[in-house]
C-alpha cells in the first residue's frame, strides 16, 4: 500500500485550559511558547516552572493579545504554541500492530468540519480509541485549533493517520478487522443487533461524511453495515453524536 506524503509541519495554537493542561502532562516538550491571561495565570504556575527548566517563553498578556496570538476570542485564557503534528503513515506492520493490540480504530471517510473532527477526537479519547485514521481528500478535514480546541485534552491521546484511498486501506485491513460502517438505507440491523449477533474480528468503526455519508466504494468494502434507529422528525445524527453511540455499542466497558 502506497504511502502518502507528511505535511510539513505548521504551527498550531492550543487553546483552552483542559486541552493545554493535557498538552502539559502528556507532550510538555512539544510546547513551543505560552501564553495566559491574568486570571488563568494564577493557576498556571507548574506550566511556568516546567517551561523555565526548558527555557521556553511563557508570558502573561492581555486578553486582546491572547486572541490575536490564538486567532480566536475562544482561546479559553490560556494558550500553547506548538510545531503542527505530521500525520503518520499506514503500513502492513501499523495494521498488523493493530491487529495484535486488538486497538480501537475509527475511519473517517471526509468528515468536513473542523469542530465535528474535534467532537469525534474528544470521543474517540472517552473510549480508549488509539488510532484515527483519514484520507487524504480536499473534504476530509485535518487536525488544526479547532480541533484542539473541541477535544477537549483528547487530541493528546489519540494519534491521527492519513492514507491515500480510504476504500483500499479497507481491503487491506478485512483480513484482522470486521469493518463496521453506517447507513441511513435498507434494513440494516442496529449496533446492538451486531453486537448479540457476534462478530469474526475485531470491529473497526468508519463514519461518514456530514451530508453525504460514506462513499459506494467504502459501503462495498464494509463487512457489517448498521443504523442508529430513532424516531422520524430527523433523518440522522451530527457525526459525533453517531461516533459516541457506536463506540459506546463497540468499544465501550458493559
Amino acid at each position: 500500500m502506497k504511502s502518502p506524503i507528511l505535511d510539513k509541519p505548521r504551527e498550531v495554537a492550543v487553546c483552552g485550559w483542559q486541552a493545554v493542561a493535557a498538552l502539559m502532562e502528556r507532550h510538555p516538550d512539544e510546547v513551543l511558547r505560552l501564553f495566559f491571561d491574568a486570571p488563568t495565570g494564577r493557576r498556571a504556575g507548574g506550566f511556568c516552572q516546567l517551561l523555565a527548566r526548558k527555557k521556553k517563553v511563557y508570558r502573561q498578556v492581555p486578553s486582546a493579545e491572547l486572541e490575536k496570538v490564538s486567532g480566536t476570542m475562544h482561546h479559553g485564557g490560556i494558550v500553547a504554541i506548538i510545531a503542527g503534528r505530521a500525520l503518520r503513515r499506514v503500513t502492513r506492520e501499523t495494521i498488523e500492530g493493530w491487529a495484535r493490540a486488538k486497538a480501537p480504530l475509527l475511519l473517517l471517510d471526509r468528515v468536513s468540519n473542523h469542530h465535528n473532527l474535534g467532537a469525534v477526537v474528544r470521543t474517540a479519547a472517552f473510549f480508549g480509541v488509539r488510532a484515527i485514521i483519514i484520507p487524504d481528500h480536499p473534504q476530509q478535514a485535518l487536525p488544526g485549533e479547532s480541533t484542539y480546541r473541541v477535544a477537549e485534552g483528547g487530541m493528546e491521546f489519540v494519534d491521527f493517520y492519513r492514507v491515500p484511498a480510504l476504500p483500499a486501506l479497507g481491503v487491506e485491513m478485512k483480513r484482522h478487522f470486521c469493518l463496521i460502517g453506517t447507513s441511513l438505507r435498507g434494513n440494516q440491523l442496529s449496533p446492538r443487533e451486531v453486537m448479540q449477533r457476534g462478530l469474526p474480528r475485531p470491529p473497526v468503526i468508519i463514519l461518514g461524511n456530514e451530508e453525504k455519508g460514506m462513499s459506494p466504494e467504502m459501503t462495498a468494502v464494509c463487512d457489517r453495515l448498521v443504523k442508529i434507529a430513532g424516531t422520524d422528525t430527523i433523518e440522522s445524527l451530527n457525526v459525533s453524536a453517531a461516533a459516541a453511540v457506536l463506540c459506546w455499542e463497540f468499544f465501550g466497558k458493559h
